[in-house]
């Protein structure tokens, strides 16, 4: 019977590995594959939320330029609506949050020919919507476009000729009061879980810079 060397045993002993390392290994190897799949959804979660904020921020500074435009753009136009009525040319109430005749509004599509017409802005359903027709008397109102959704509250104001604001604006029957306008409209936008933003926007005449004086020499003086 032949002595069993005992390097031998010992290298033969080496080569493998027990199975409480191997249950280590797949522990330490689990941790490190929860850790990678928590931060890859963690990374992925980010950059959804920041698309998402990037959107809704895109979306509102349209809407903003947008309003900007329309108020810059009024004209204190009376206009006739589908059934013969006149209304003033600003407006608000009757389900609109301000209803307004407007100036540079396409004709018809492909026309290529500016006119007035008329864009209201309404706030339903969680959702702020513009509605235009491109025509000032009569006509058929456009489908309404949803330029905002998820908000908790607008709320508009008009600024009043003697600088106090109020929260409607209905003019008189008049001919004179038909063609009044605010001087300015105030609109406070309120997004579900976020601040409020609130805007100042000058309608009309008030929005435009009065151009400068051509200077006189002394001989013209």
């Amino acid at each position: 019977m032949t002595a069993r060397h005992p390097s031998r045993a010992l290298a033969v002993i080496d080569q493998g590995f027990t199975l409480v390392e191997l249950l280590v290994a797949l522990f330490v190897f689990s941790l490190i594959a929860v850790a990678g799949v928590s931060l890859l959804r963690s990374s992925a979660d980010g950059q959804v939320a920041l698309k998402d904020r990037l959107s809704s921020h895109n979306a509102l500074m349209r809407t903003i330029g947008l309003i900007e435009s329309d108020l810059a753009q009024a004209v204190p136009r009376p206009v006739r609506d589908s059934s013969g009525a006149v209304q003033a040319a600003f407006i608000s109430g009757s389900g609109a949050l301000f209803t307004v005749t407007r100036d540079g509004l396409s004709a018809g599509a492909g026309s290529g020919v500016s006119g007035i017409g008329r864009v209201g802005y309404e706030f339903t359903g969680g959702a702020l919507r513009r509605i235009s027709r491109n025509a000032a008397d009569g006509g058929a109102a456009a489908v309404p476009a949803i330029l905002l959704e998820n908000l908790a509250s607008v709320t508009v104001r008009f600024r009043k000729a003697n600088g106090q604001w109020a929260a409607d604006w209905q003019p008189a029957t008049s001919p004179s009061g038909a063609t009044e306008m605010p001087r300015a409209v105030e609109m406070t936008i309120t997004p579900k879980g976020r601040a409020a933003l609130r805007l100042i926007a000058l309608v009309g005449p008030h929005a435009r810079p009065v151009p400068a004086a051509a200077p006189q020499d002394e001989a013209g003086q």
